[in-house]
């Protein structure tokens, strides 16, 4: 499963992560653990089998063409809707002769449409108070391309011309000559400053991350070469092949009658043709391997160090579509939270492994691949102890699982997270919620309402127990499949891979003491003073 929208969680830091298909653990240099429990029971719950509703109060649709939308009031900021065009195309699509012309065919929406002319579209936008990067803005990514407009709906003209817009970045760019060989320079000087030492990092770190896969070779800001000498027919053909309504969702959220934003959708978007043998939209694999892959980046103008271990999954990931599913969610966030506060434990040592840790299972850049990873923080020469230190507390949890306490206490954060964020619920801005509906156009999952997320957690949270909780581990630890992967500044006597693989075989063999937990006070004073009195 992937992850089921869940609000921010602020400072709990709490990752709803879904948990997916099960890995066998192969491992066999790895000292026996404890005599085992009794075989694991997931206490059985009603309704498991009950699908995730979408919230009521948002109207979903599919137009003939196929292109789909979802519409919802929200008053938060008054006279004001938030508009999303999302695409599911980016830079993994792009043919051989077309790296980097996903990201440039986002910038060419600027440039001449079929009503505005190039630059006329910013400045009508900044003219009626909409600043371009603050909130005009777009992104490319791999899998995906979506456009951000914010506009007034108390004036009926703006409102018209804000459907016009993203109508227009539907299907509607021009795509002139002269207009594509302006913009090559813009592009390229983006790519131009991009080429710090993230950059340079990269092309060492991410042949492993994305091992043999399309993600590898398809980075959205694409080649020099091809960016200075592509034929205007090649941006042409990818906006063909990927640009169009049954690849596409609009989505409206704001302080606008749901008939009228409905409406307005179906006005300007209706009439765009259905694509006839449209090309095939793949999905991208990435790919297993049988062992632990490393790869050590240093660059002199690095700010940061930092250690990620990944475990990716060997089978597809599948959507959070059931209860169980979003039960399977929770049980997986309760997880996270719990390692994550002993990882934090660590950073209070008087001589801290690393400045911070985090461990959490969630997707990967692959929509069907789902992993466990574990990051940290470190100094330049301290990575080697960060990556021993994060290996030794998930054998920890491996080996002896977590407390009963450990597990009230997320259920207690759970609870009075969700328990707040329901109250508040009345509150939130039309920025803050429209980015799930463009997620769940993407993943083809529910979001359901607030009022459910919050009765729903409350019902099962009680029936979740440390065992079922603890034996997330044996799902998410595996020998193959595996990267580690190094970056941060240049050091005089830089880790080696041989050194990675030394730690990682020394904690396998290694059986690390058990988890102390620390009792914590109900009171920060232990026995109160007699009580006084006023003569």
């Amino acid at each position: 499963m992937k992850k089921v929208w869940i609000p921010y969680l602020g400072a709990l830091a709490l990752t709803i992560a879904a948990c997916g298909p099960k890995v066998t653990d192969n491992k066999t240099n790895t000292p026996p653990p404890p005599p085992a429990p009794p075989a694991l029971q997931v206490p059985a719950v009603a309704g498991m089998t009950e699908s995730i509703p979408m919230d009521p109060s948002v109207r979903m649709g599919t137009l003939p063409n196929g292109l789909t939308y979802y519409v919802k009031n929200n008053g938060k900021p008054e006279d004001k809707v938030e508009l999303r065009l999302a695409i599911n195309a980016g830079s993994v699509l792009e043919d051989d002769d077309q790296q980097g012309l996903a990201h440039f065919m986002e910038h060419m929406n600027f440039n001449g449409t079929n009503h505005f002319e190039k630059n006329e579209l910013v400045d009508y936008l900044q003219g009626i108070g909409v600043k371009f990067g603050a909130d005009l803005n777009a992104y490319t990514s791999f899998d995906e391309t979506v456009y951000i407009l914010p506009i007034p709906s108390d004036d009926p003209e703006k409102l018209e011309q804000g459907f016009t817009i993203i109508e227009d970045w539907a299907g509607g760019a021009k795509l002139e000559t002269d207009a594509i060989n302006d913009e090559r320079g813009v592009v390229l000087e983006e790519s131009r400053t991009g080429k710090g030492a993230s950059d340079r990092m990269n092309k060492v770190t991410i042949p492993v991350q994305f091992y043999n896969s399309k993600y590898a070779d398809r980075l959205p800001i694409g080649k020099d070469e091809i960016l200075k000498n592509f034929k205007p027919e090649v941006l042409k053909r990818f906006h063909k092949d990927w640009y169009r309504p049954d690849l596409m969702a609009v989505v409206a959220v704001g302080d606008l009658d749901v008939a009228v934003m409905e409406q307005k959708i179906k006005d300007h978007f209706a009439k765009i043709p259905k694509p006839v043998n449209p090309r095939k939209r793949p999905v991208i694999e990435l790919p297993n391997h049988p062992d632990t892959k490393v790869a050590i980046a240093q660059d002199k103008e690095a700010t940061f160090a930092s250690v990620n271990i990944s475990y990716k999954d060997k089978v597809a990931s599948t959507p959070t579509l059931t209860v169980g599913d979003y039960r399977d969610d929770l049980v997986n966030g309760l997880f996270s939270f719990m390692i994550n506060n002993r990882l934090q434990e660590l950073t209070q040592k008087p001589n801290p492994p690393f400045i911070f840790g985090s461990s959490s299972y969630g997707g990967t850049v692959a929509r069907n691949k789902n992993a466990y990873s574990s990051f940290a923080g470190s100094a330049p020469d301290g990575q080697l102890a960060a990556l021993k230190a994060l290996l030794e507390e998930n054998q920890r949890v491996k080996l002896y699982g977590f407390g009963q306490a450990e597990l009230d206490r997320a259920k207690q954060a759970y609870g009075s997270f969700f328990e707040s964020y329901y109250k508040d619920r009345d509150k939130l801005e039309s920025s803050r919620i429209v980015g799930q509906y463009v997620q769940s156009y993407f993943s083809k999952e529910a979001v359901p309402s607030i009022e459910w997320n919050y009765n729903k957690t409350m019902e099962l949270l009680p029936g979740i127990n440390v065992e079922e909780v603890n034996a997330k581990i044996n799902d998410y630890i595996h020998d193959d499949n595996r990267t580690i992967v190094f970056t941060g500044p240049t050091t005089d006597t830089p880790p080696t891979e041989a050194q990675v693989l030394k730690v990682v075989s020394e904690v396998a063999a290694t059986k690390v003491a058990p988890y102390e937990d620390t009792e914590v006070r109900e009171s920060l004073i232990e026995k109160l003073p007699a009580a006084g009195s006023i003569s």
